[in-house]
């Protein structure tokens, strides 16, 4: 059985959490879940928020390793530049991410 994904190229806005935690708020409440992505072709889910922290971070939790990211990745020094493509970290390192809108198995 395989599994055909419709996608987007991944941007801030796409992946941003519908709701949000942020150490300011009055109340504190959940964050949404966070959004299917693929990484790199790696299955996984990904948000961009300040999800509890005091600035803006990106998230990624992939089903199995990535030789970069590992399972968990978690950075506030990241940029979505080209839609598609997340630029992290200080040495200028990428992978390609796409959000899925949709997905099938056949």
């Amino acid at each position: 059985m395989s599994t055909h994904y419709k996608t987007v190229p991944g941007t801030e806005q796409n992946l941003s959490l519908e709701q949000d935690m942020h150490p300011f708020d009055q109340t504190q409440t959940e964050c949404s879940p966070p959004h299917p992505v693929l990484v790199d072709g790696m299955l996984g889910r990904a948000s961009v928020g300040s999800l509890g922290g005091y600035s803006t971070r990106i998230c990624i939790e992939l089903d199995e390793e990535h030789p970069d990211l590992g399972t968990y990745f978690v950075t506030k020094y990241f940029r979505i530049n080209t839609p598609g493509t997340v630029t992290w970290g200080h040495e200028g390192k990428s992978f390609s991410i796409q959000k899925i809108i949709q997905g099938t198995h056949s």
